[in-house]
This record gives C-alpha cells, sequence and structure tokens, in this order.
C-alpha cells in the first residue's frame, strides 16, 4: 500500500482527465515526467506524486530536501501540440499565483518572491520549477511536435529541522497538527489551481496573472541583492514585477529588468 492515497489526490482535485499516480520514494518526480517517453498526440495532463525525493531539485540545479511526513513532492506534466513558437517562458509566476490563492484557505498569508518561491512571514514555505521539453517533428508532417511542460512543487507542511536548509524556512501547519491526508488534500487543491492556469498561461499569456502576482510580491519596495550562485552582483529596491515578468530593480545607475534564469534574489537585510 502507497504511503500516498490517490484516490484522496483526486477527490481534492476534482479533475476528471487528470492521470494521478503515486510512489513511496522517487529521485525527482520532474525529472520521471521529463523522461518519460513522448506520445504520437498530447496526452491528458499527469499527476506524480512521492511521499519522499532522494534527488529533488529546485531552480538553478539546487538540491530540494523532501523528507517524508513533513513535506510534499508532486509534478504535473501538461502537453500540447506547437510549431516554430519559442518555448513559453514564466510559467512560474502564472503557477505562483494560484498555488498562492489556493493556499489560502489554510495559510492567507502566503506571498511570492521572484520568481518562483512561496514564503510566509519571508521564511520560505515552498519551490515552483518549471521544465520544457520538445520531441522530434514527424517527416512529412505539418512541422508540429508535442511539447510537455513539467511543473513542479514542494512545499513544506512542517518547518524543516534548524539548519537543515540555508535560509529561513516554514511550514503551511506549523503550530497545529496536520489535518488526515494532509498531504493528499494539499496535493489536490494545488493541481486544482494548477493546471487550469497552466492552461490559462498557454492561451493568453502572463497579463490575467500579473496584478495578482503583484498584490503578493513579498519584496515590493525592499532593497533585495542579486546573486550569481552565492555572489552578489548588485543591490537596489525591488519596483516589481513587469508585464513580461521580469522584475525591476532600481540600481544606483537606473532601473535594470532582471529575467528568471539571469539572477537570484535575496531581501538585502538577510545577508547582512
Amino acid at each position: 500500500m502507497s504511503l500516498l492515497d490517490a484516490e484522496a489526490i483526486r477527490t481534492a482535485a476534482a479533475l476528471e482527465r487528470l492521470r494521478i499516480e503515486t510512489v513511496d520514494e522517487i529521485g525527482s518526480t520532474n525529472l520521471a515526467l521529463m523522461d518519460a517517453p513522448l506520445g504520437p498526440q498530447p496526452a491528458p495532463a499527469r499527476l506524480l506524486a512521492a511521499a519522499r525525493q532522494t534527488a529533488g531539485r529546485g531552480r538553478r540545479g539546487r538540491a530540494w530536501l523532501s523528507p517524508e511526513g513533513r513535506s510534499l513532492a508532486f509534478s504535473l506534466a501538461v502537453e500540447r501540440r506547437v510549431r516554430a513558437q519559442q518555448p513559453p517562458a514564466a510559467i512560474s509566476l502564472a503557477v505562483g499565483a494560484a498555488a498562492a490563492a489556493a493556499l489560502a484557505c489554510w495559510a492567507p498569508d502566503v506571498r511570492l518572491k521572484w520568481p518562483n518561491d512561496l514564503l510566509r512571514a519571508r521564511r520560505k514555505l515552498g519551490g515552483i520549477l518549471v521544465e520544457c521539453r520538445r520531441g522530434l517533428a514527424d517527416a512529412g508532417a505539418d512541422g508540429s511536435v508535442i511539447e510537455r511542460i513539467v511543473v513542479g512543487i514542494g512545499l513544506n507542511l512542517l518547518a524543516p529541522p534548524p539548519g537543515s536548509i540555508g535560509q529561513p524556512a516554514c511550514g503551511l501547519f506549523d503550530g497545529e497538527a496536520p489535518p488526515v491526508r494532509a498531504a493528499e488534500t494539499v496535493i489536490g487543491v494545488l493541481a486544482a489551481a494548477t493546471v487550469p492556469a497552466v492552461h490559462r498561461f498557454l492561451d493568453e499569456g502572463l497579463a490575467p496573472f500579473v496584478q495578482a502576482w503583484r498584490r503578493l510580491d513579498a519584496l515590493a519596495g525592499e532593497e533585495v541583492a542579486l546573486l550569481e550562485g552565492d555572489r552578489v552582483v548588485a543591490a537596489g529596491r525591488s519596483l516589481g514585477l513587469d508585464a513580461s515578468g521580469g522584475l525591476r530593480v532600481q540600481l544606483a545607475d537606473g532601473i535594470r529588468v532582471v529575467h528568471s534564469g539571469e539572477v537570484s534574489l535575496r531581501p538585502l537585510d538577510a545577508l547582512r
């Protein structure tokens, strides 16, 4: 019997065509879905959840710890057929806005840190990792290919032990006993928010999510540092999200717009 109940996830998600799988242990749910073979046609959305990840990954290749019973880790795969357009960017921002809204029933204080972190009281609650894979065009076909977008979400149910990660962290149910089947319920609720958010982003772009993201921006107006790895490359005041998903930062020599993949963001006072 699996440690995670797939039917409990299905009940909470209430998405008829969502394919749900659970495993007790895996290296990375994102990697498993990225490596799964592509079919001849776009497949229905698929969810893979693990009670424990041994090689979970965050943004820029950082490790994401998923201890059994204290956190949850799952990934969603959404497929479509595309031609020459560029792979979608900024999906993590749309997912973040949708996830924060979904989690508000337990934690209305959830906020977002650009580009992919979920915070409570400036402590890390969870993170989002989005990856994309495309197949090869069939000879003689219309040139379209199958594109698979994989959205991974890791979330602390309870705060990690002190010193286990390199930044302040918290859990969704800190100070209280998590409800029965908390992991399955939260996974299902997040899936119910994430799948339609991804489809809407693919149809309409980032615009429908920008205002919600700005309202939840944990660092708007604050002094921040931009980092490459562990090295501070600039510091200034965060001016918030721009329409393309970049972050506007007021530096000494003017406003700079940075994009996901270029740098990481930290509150400046956290580095002092």
